[in-house]
């Protein structure tokens, strides 16, 4: 591989996405200007030099401290392509979600030299429109899930997203629509609890004049809505054993008939369910179809319950804040309340949450939300909830210390990188430098003197 910098620079230059060339080490050697753009307000050439992670997750560990995998080990090890979703931090310090796309560079000996590394926003392109509904978080177990999730959209196949109530199915199955070629389509969703069996066919087949007592006109159903989109429908487990039989023909043949009708009607669209049941276990009971849980199992995902996501709560509640109620944006939350919440275990998920939070919102009238405007549920716990508890909260303020370390060490490699200059360093930190100078300040006077 020719060694100069002007040819280097000139292959990352022709890709269209922010990319970057990183070696063994995590270094950077070469990124294009719309990396540069993405993470930074600093020039290409400044970039080049400093660890990969500093730039992506402003940080100065590697992507492993937070559950993540490292697409650079990954490809060095295993000499192939790999992608993967991680959380990284744009040029204003705010996360956004990524699909990386690595690929490793080999030199004239057949060995690894660099990894090639591609970025895609997936908060940008996707989840802008529907911030309201988006999801959020950054434990290991949340971003395994949307890890699954990009991946799944990217197959026409029959989807089972199942979960516990108020855990986010339909959000999940909305990602998956946005990421999917038929985003362009529509997004058809049913919830299997809200009607008859009746009214069930009618939703969804629809009808023909006369179809019934005092039907009139036609109608389209849902199935025929959702052509050359997606249908979703929430708890798939309640649906009777007769209408499964309707639903899987529909679903092998893309052909179906409106109630009443004689005309077969064909319709092409991706079949997406969600159930908070066993579905397995419904089929050896006998209540359930085998032949339609294995037509809409192809596709598997299995979102977490909150209690498994503890480290999203403080996430998720400043997302609930952010949204604005009465006209007004809601005030902060204090640190005692916040505990509360940390140590609860959401028996009702991300509903149960975004709804409590709301309330106490309201309740604090335009104040901090204090532990008085939660409910009494959540600030008189059971003292064995409070036992179980104590050692998540003892790991979460560890790590909460432990990122206070990472912080400086990470100003000390930055200002390292720049040779000392405190206004690159100040840039790229998204700091002001009399921030920069008070925190150096700060780290000298604590520093033990012999």
């Amino acid at each position: 591989m020719p060694g100069s910098s002007k040819f280097v620079q000139s292959l990352v230059d022709a890709h269209p996405e922010p990319f970057a060339l990183i070696d063994r080490n995590y270094t950077i050697v070469a990124c294009n200007q719309r990396y540069a753009e993405a993470y930074t307000n600093l020039a290409p050439a400044d970039i080049v030099g400093m660890k990969c992670h500093e730039v992506s997750h402003k940080s100065a560990s590697t992507c492993e401290i937070n559950g993540e995998e490292c697409p650079l080990e990954r490809a060095f090890r295993t000499q192939e392509a790999v992608q993967v979703i991680h959380r990284h931090f744009d040029r204003d310090h705010k996360p956004e979600y990524v699909a990386i796309h690595g690929s490793p560079v080999f030199d004239e000996e057949g060995r690894v030299r660099y990894m090639g590394e591609g970025m895609r926003s997936i908060t940008r392109e996707q989840e802008l429109a529907f911030d309201e509904q988006k999801m959020v978080g950054c434990c290991p177990s949340f971003m395994r899930v949307l890890d699954n999730l990009c991946l799944v959209a990217e197959t026409d196949s029959p989807a089972l997203i199942r979960g516990e109530t108020g855990t986010g199915k339909e959000m999940a199955a909305q990602l998956l629509h946005r990421k999917s070629p038929r985003a362009n389509g529509p997004f058809v969703t049913i919830d299997s609890t809200s009607f008859t069996e009746d009214l069930l066919v009618n939703e969804l087949f629809g009808h023909e004049p006369g179809a019934f007592t005092g039907c009139v006109g036609a109608k389209k159903g849902l199935v025929e809505l959702a052509d050359k989109g997606t249908l979703f429908m929430d708890e798939i487990g309640e649906i009777p054993l007769s209408l499964q039989a309707k639903l899987l023909r529909v679903l092998e043949t893309g052909t179906f008939r409106r109630l009443g009708g004689t005309e077969e009607r064909r319709v092409d669209f991706r079949f997406i369910c969600a159930t908070h049941r066993d579905l397995k276990a419904m089929v050896d009971r006998g209540e359930f179809r085998a032949d339609l849980y294995y037509r809409i199992n192809a596709m598997q995902i299995e979102l977490p319950p909150l209690r498994h996501r503890r480290d999203d709560i403080p996430h998720l509640v400043e997302h609930f804040l952010s949204r604005k109620m009465l006209g007004k944006l809601t005030t902060p939350i204090s640190d005692e309340a916040m505990a509360l919440l940390r140590q609860y275990p959401f028996p009702g998920n991300m509903r149960e949450l975004k709804n409590i939070v709301e309330r106490a919102a309201l309740l604090a009238r335009g104040g901090a939300i204090r532990p008085e405007h939660l409910p009494d549920e959540i600030r008189h716990a059971d003292a064995l909830t409070n036992a179980l508890r104590q050692a998540d909260l003892a790991a979460m303020d560890h790590q909460c210390h432990r990122d206070d370390e990472v912080s400086f060490a990470l100003i000390e490699s930055t200002l390292a990188r720049f040779n000392g200059n405190r206004r690159k360093t100040a840039a790229f930190l998204k700091i002001s430098e009399r921030t920069l100078y008070r925190r150096l300040k700060m780290a000298d006077e604590t520093t033990p003197r012999f």
